[in-house]
């Protein structure tokens, strides 16, 4: 008897990506020595001062402890191409064998472009939960100065060597971090059961020219399985690890939620893609100077998410949504943005931008500019209603 054909039994060329080493645990900075000197004697560490001010003293100690000798470079704050360049010049002039990026997203970013195009090893150590930047083979350049504009993605060839994550550093971290990580995280679960029924690539390629991919190839299941783990995660364990992250205490739930956040969201979006969500998240930057106060990726990713639910799904699902995102304290309307008035110019922007990214050249549907900004204006709504309902925790 013959089995129907599903989309993953097509013949297609299919790809899967990850980190080469994936490690955390509460106070494993500690052990940071000894887990990269498998990667050489020498490293350069790039941090912010703040971050060095928070925990330099343990990265140096245990390097000391190991026989790494290193050389500490600041990081001035923007991932762009002039902070790239000076920090490889000092990379390679110093004859490091490793990078290890310590901070955010675009520390990280930084740390990757500097590392993997030499031929060095990259170690990411991420201060807080609030992207899956630290596993993906991707750097998200600006223009300086800090804060700069948008300039391009780079496509390496090859993920991070390591990643270690220190859940008692994250715990350290404000909490609103937290909470934007799974702004990020949950868009994947609805963003890639769209893409992968629709059998659209992800962020893997056949090749790379100039930190470029080429010949995106089409995505096995198993990032769609990833997502709808790391979404169960978040619905369990969501509201507990706020509290614990409010607390600045290490938990089982804020454990499962910083992994959720960091190591399966980064496995689904980097192999299964991103889609609506994202693409409206990524353009309401647009606005960011109407947003007081200015909001993290994944609170705008969060509003993006309900736009795709009231696009594909059904009112009963942007409701239980909107329920679980006011849970653990992110927006779902445009006040809850930060933006007090939303005009049908500024929607406009967004949609222009929107047509720009690579997630709605990756969209399974057609949607005319018209029916964006009419989809936009029932989330805001939709969410306003909803969310007198279950009120937004605060942060």
């Amino acid at each position: 008897m013959f089995e129907p054909i599903t989309t993953f039994s097509t013949f297609y060329v299919r790809g899967f990506r990850a980190p080469g080493t994936y490690m955390q645990g509460r106070g494993v900075l500690n052990y940071l020595g000894r887990l990269v000197r498998r990667f050489g004697k020498k490293a350069l560490v790039l941090s912010d001062s703040d971050v060095k001010r928070i925990v330099g003293d343990v990265i140096e100690r245990s390097l000391k402890n190991y026989g790494i000798d290193y050389v500490y470079v600041i990081f001035n704050r923007e991932c762009s191409w002039e902070e790239i360049n000076r920090v490889t010049k000092i990379a390679l002039e110093n004859s490091v064998d490793m990078v290890v990026g310590v901070g955010g997203g675009k520390t990280l970013d930084t740390a990757k472009a500097v590392a993997i195009p030499n031929e060095l090893a990259a170690i990411m150590v991420p201060t807080i939960a609030s992207t899956d930047a630290p596993t993906s083979a991707i750097s998200v350049v600006y223009t300086e100065p800090y804060p700069g504009e948008f300039l391009e993605v780079l496509n390496h060839y090859k993920n991070p060597d390591m990643v270690v994550v220190d859940t008692e550093v994250i715990a350290g971290a404000p909490a609103r971090f937290l909470a934007a990580g799974m702004g990020d995280a949950a868009s994947h679960y609805w963003e890639i059961r769209s893409l992968f029924q629709a059998n659209k690539p992800g962020h893997v390629f056949m090749d790379y020219e100039k930190m470029k991919g080429v010949e995106p190839l089409k995505s096995f299941d198993l990032p769609l399985h990833i997502a709808k783990l790391l979404w169960e995660i978040l619905q369990k364990h969501g509201v507990a690890a706020m509290q614990a992250a409010k607390l600045k205490s290490v938990t089982p739930s804020l454990d499962l939620v910083v992994y959720a956040n960091t190591l399966l969201s980064g496995l689904a979006f980097e192999n299964g893609g991103t889609g609506f969500a994202h693409a409206i998240g990524n353009s309401l930057s647009v606005l960011e100077k109407k947003m007081k106060p200015v909001q993290y990726h994944g609170e705008m990713v969060s509003f993006g998410t309900l736009v795709e639910i009231l696009t594909e799904g059904t009112l009963e699902q942007a409701v239980e949504y909107i329920k679980w995102a006011h849970s653990v304290g992110l927006p779902v309307t445009f006040e809850e943005l930060g933006l007090r008035e939303v005009t049908d110019e500024d929607l406009h922007k967004v949609v222009e931008k929107l047509k720009t990214t690579t997630e709605y050249l990756r969209l399974p549907y057609e949607i005319p500019e018209e029916q964006m900004i009419a989809l936009m204006k029932v989330a805001n709504e939709v969410g306003r209603k909803y969310g007198q309902l279950y009120p937004r925790a605060s942060l």
